[in-house]
């Protein structure tokens, strides 16, 4: 008459480990992406505006949009999300950034600056990140 709670004759050492849940792996993901991310709103939050301090001025604006566009998407390419759907939502939203760029690169290279278009751009790709980023919380219980 022996009480086997099924730890007899088994190595602790072969105990698994339980599974990371999919929320705390996206949230130390959402913490590895957070310098690259906040390093494109600062570039966004540049952009609104810029057209009217001239072409030298905007170019100067784009050229640091390009980089942090371009080490969003580095730094994603090489850290997928673990959330196939969020990883997707991000993507698309670096992708806007990248056009964002272009479009800033065009308006300072442009005779007839549209200076309230890009504006629009640049607060929709800001809209977009967010949008994205909120699908990261973990849903209410």
């Amino acid at each position: 008459m022996g009480c086997n709670d099924g730890t007899v004759g088994t190595d602790p050492s072969e105990e698994e480990e339980p599974p990371v849940s999919s929320e705390v792996e996206v949230e130390v993901w959402l913490a590895g992406a957070m310098p690259s991310i906040t390093e494109l709103l600062a570039a966004a939050k540049r952009i609104m505006g810029v057209v009217a301090l001239g072409p030298e001025t905007t170019q100067a604006t784009t050229d640091q949009l390009e980089v942090a566009a371009l080490h969003a998407r580095e730094w994603h390419s090489d850290h997928p999300c673990p959330d196939p759907v969020i990883d997707e939502r991000l993507a698309a939203a670096f992708h806007t950034f990248t056009a964002l760029a272009d479009d800033c690169a065009a308006a300072a290279n442009s005779a007839a600056l549209d200076a309230h278009a890009l504006d629009e751009r640049a607060g929709q790709a800001v809209a977009d990140l967010s949008t994205a980023l909120y699908a990261t919380k973990p849903a209410e219980q």
